[in-house]
């Protein structure tokens, strides 16, 4: 009996350790994660880029990476964990990065790499039958002015929005308003080939649209406003409106009679700053002096008397608006200009204050007279009295 029990003891005993049951399974090790610095983001034209991935939880005296990446080009290296390549064709890719250590631990994480088209600047479409132009303004992370207009100059429509930009792929949706103050939504698809055109699905009377880049040097990028003082001369018989212009990027209003005009009502004051972009310090100035070049500012536009033209009636009165912009060489005043595009402020009214400004330098940096004076002269101004302020 005794030795019966004994035996029940030992098989109660042996379940209850797992001893004669099922095994548990053991838990993975925790090798921890990978971490992707850097652009994971980039341009086609940008010079100086690289991704950096590091992992948490491994050996880090003996970890060594590899790359899947999907065909774009870029490769790792092993011992660094550095990421770079060849010039990669537009495109969305996957990177698949995998780590390891000499003791058999390893990890791996997956990436969305954005290789976009580079597509800032300004972009035309000629309308033959209409005898219009489109005139395309995109910036660098997709905002985008399509302005209408006649050979004239007129505007008879504009319209801003918002691009989403993957790879060579371009889509968003605009808002328009045209000559007689009419608003309408505008939604576009496309896409760009670099340094060549932008087609845009629908933007012309229904058809494809083809853009075709204008740019008056090879590379060109974000940049800055030439320093100086800068007048808007679309109607220089209502008044103009004058704004000073610092190295630095920022937007100074100024009234006519600062520098000597005293018959001149001023039309708007504009001020605000430009946002940088640290991608420009790869260029040298000599490369931008003859570029076009698209920028971002963030613009206070106050106490405007526009007129009696129809979008020159809006009511511009805003403040800290988003505006995106373009320098070029004005051939008419052969000197520097730059032109701002409004989205407008629905706050505000109805027309939703949409437009643009053109400003043209009048005084440069060296506080000398430009070209642009012999547009300005007239019976009741005498260039001999005004003055180029010099900095204090």
């Amino acid at each position: 009996m005794i030795s019966r029990i004994c035996l029940v003891s030992t098989f109660v005993l042996l379940i209850s350790c797992g001893g004669g049951g099922g095994t548990e399974t053991e838990a993975e090790p925790d090798y921890g994660t990978i971490t992707l610095s850097g652009q994971s983001q980039v341009w086609s034209d940008q010079i100086n880029w690289t991704l950096g991935a590091s992992a948490n939880g491994l050996n880090s005296n003996s970890v060594s990476y590899q790359l899947d990446a999907d065909g774009s080009g870029l490769a790792i290296d092993s011992t660094t964990g550095l990421i770079q390549g060849a010039v990669t064709s537009p495109g969305v890719y996957s990177l698949l990065i995998s780590a390891a250590d000499g003791s058999g631990g390893s990890t791996s994480k997956s990436f969305a790499f954005n290789s976009n088209a580079f597509i800032a600047g300004h972009w035309v479409m000629d309308l033959p039958l209409l005898n219009e132009k489109l005139l395309m303004v995109v910036s660098r992370n997709g905002r985008v002015s399509i302005s209408r207009s006649t050979p004239s100059g007129a505007i008879d429509s504009i319209c801003h929005g918002q691009l989403t930009i993957l790879g060579a792929t371009l889509a968003g949706d605009l808002a328009c308003i045209d000559d007689e103050l009419t608003q309408e939504p505008l939604s576009i698809v496309g896409t760009v080939v670099p340094g060549s055109s932008i087609t845009l699905a629908g933007i012309n009377d229904g058809e494809d649209g083809l853009f075709l880049l204008q740019t008056q040097a090879e590379e060109f990028n974000f940049g800055g406003i030439p320093p100086g003082i800068y007048v808007e001369y679309s109607d220089i018989a209502e008044g103009i409106s004058l704004v000073k212009v610092s190295a630095e990027g920022l937007l100074t209003a100024m009234i006519p009679t600062d520098i000597g005009f005293q018959n001149k009502t001023s039309r708007c004051a504009l001020s605000g700053s430009l946002e940088s972009d640290i991608v420009f310090a790869d260029y040298e100035l000599e490369q931008l002096k003859t570029a076009l070049q698209v920028f971002e500012a963030t613009i206070s536009v106050t106490d405007c008397d526009l007129g009696s033209a129809a979008l020159d009636s809006l009511d511009y009165n805003q403040t800290e608006a988003p505006a995106l912009g373009a320098t070029v060489l004005d051939t008419l005043a052969n000197a520097p200009s730059f032109n701002l595009f409004f989205p407008g402020n629905p706050n505000t009214n109805n027309t939703y204050n949409s437009g643009y400004f053109r400003y043209v330098q009048l005084c440069d940096e060296s506080d000398e007279f430009t070209d642009v004076k012999t547009i300005l002269d007239d019976d009741s101004e005498r260039f001999a009295n005004l003055l180029c302020p010099a900095e204090n």
